[in-house]
């Protein structure tokens, strides 16, 4: 995946499509029909495109789905049977979607319109902002049809809400609205519905014209400090402002702050 605006880069019958514009890569969840329904191939398909850009030079991920919903989570409709047996073997690694969206240098972005539960939710929780319309609507949903759940979704809850309000989510399974899923942090802003994904291109290009190392690093520090001691962590991110202070982006940002800091005649 190079930069420059692209075509997107699978076929339209594909369960996960991606395209570039220009240092953003777009991931549309694409089941528009079955509401954006999670299948066993379209976890094996975003581990394969978040894999590809996490090596590439885009500075910020957009994830999304196709139509009015970014995902209902299980398509319990799909005959898995017929598709081979769900093992820690066969599928281990296409759980780990979620860890590509919370560890790869790029940004990440949800942006969530309509049904948002089960398996999506947590890829949605994995990312670094989720950004919904005001018609989103979330639900863990794993208890109601006898699974414990995947994804990451508790290890992300208790960071983002806390553990009292994450048990709550995950063993009530209630649904709740995105006006109340913004009061718990959830999300973090709310766009109106015929507006969401123009907003938040707009918030994810203001994000890409940012240098990409010091933005990469910055990413890093919210990382090592998720896990760290202060101490340890403090000379982690030492480590990385010095290396960013000898690089060209300390000088464009302060020409641009004198710019910015100096009065007009």
């Amino acid at each position: 995946m190079t930069s420059g605006d692209t075509e997107p880069s699978s076929a339209a019958d594909e369960s996960v499509i991606t395209r570039r514009v220009g240092a953003v890569a777009v991931v549309t969840l694409n089941r528009e029909r079955r509401r954006n329904g999670v299948t066993i191939e379209m976890c094996e398909q975003l581990h394969l495109r978040l894999s590809e850009i996490a090596s590439s030079d885009a500075k910020v991920v957009v994830i999304r789905g196709s139509g009015n919903d970014f995902s209902v989570g299980a398509d319990l409709t799909e005959d898995s049977a017929a598709r081979g047996p769900s093992t820690l073997e066969r599928l281990g690694h296409t759980y780990h979607a979620s860890t590509l969206l919370h560890s790869m240098p790029q940004v990440t972005i949800a942006a969530i319109d309509g049904a948002c539960a089960g398996a999506a939710m947590g890829w949605a929780c994995a990312c670094d902002f989720r950004f919904a319309s005001t018609r989103a609507r979330f639900k863990t949903a794993f208890l109601d049809v006898g699974v414990s759940g995947d994804m990451g979704l508790a290890w992300s809850l208790i960071r983002i809400v806390g553990g009292a309000r994450a048990r709550e989510l995950l063993l009530f399974p209630e649904k709740i609205s995105a006006e109340a899923a913004h009061d718990l942090d959830l999300v973090t802003r709310l766009f109106a519905p015929e507006s969401l994904h123009d907003r938040v291109m707009g918030l994810a290009e203001e994000l890409a014209a940012r240098h990409s190392f010091p933005l990469r690093m910055m990413k890093a520090n919210l990382i090592s400090a998720e896990t760290a001691d202060m101490p340890s962590y403090v000379d982690i991110e030492s480590a990385r402002h010095l290396h960013t202070a000898t690089g060209p982006s300390l000088v464009a940002g302060i020409e641009s702050f004198r710019r910015r800091s100096t009065p007009s005649p």
